[in-house]
């Protein structure tokens, strides 16, 4: 058995495991290209590298780099994060000096002037219709 066999294992394994760290079916690619030239060294009885270990290597982890994460992507829905994931949702106004902002998270957010109507006062709740830049577009809450 060479050295080679054992050096493919070896790197199926470590690809494996970076795999399992993150993820992203990358890993899983190369991992599986690792043990498929492994058992093709233990049939063939290499015991130096090859043009043709390259062109499997690169075939065999490109088809599977595409393939995978294509078709093994699990049915999740994306989850909204930052105020994306506020949006629909009802705060409170408060005033600083002439600016209109609600507290969302512990943090100050103005309100944009687009958006300000008479009916806006102090302790009145609005409900977040969307975003620019930090700058939000509210609607009085009924």
């Amino acid at each position: 058995m060479s050295n080679l066999f054992y050096i493919y294992l070896a790197s199926g394994v470590f690809f494996l495991l970076i795999e399992m760290l993150t993820a992203t079916f990358y890993g899983l690619s190369v991992s599986i290209t690792c043990f498929v030239l492994a058992i093709y060294i233990f049939i063939t009885g290499d015991t130096t590298l090859t043009i043709a270990q390259g062109i499997i290597l690169v075939v065999i982890s490109g088809t599977f780099a595409y393939l995978l994460p294509k078709y093994l992507k699990p049915n999740t829905p994306d989850f909204k994060s930052g105020l994306d994931a506020h949006i629909g949702q009802k705060f409170y106004l408060e005033k600083v000096g002439s600016d209109w902002k609600v507290k969302i998270d512990g943090v100050d957010y103005l309100i944009d002037d687009d958006s300000e109507t008479s009916e806006f006062e102090v302790g009145k709740k609005v409900r977040l219709e969307s975003h620019s830049s930090g700058i939000l577009t509210v609607s009085v809450a009924k």
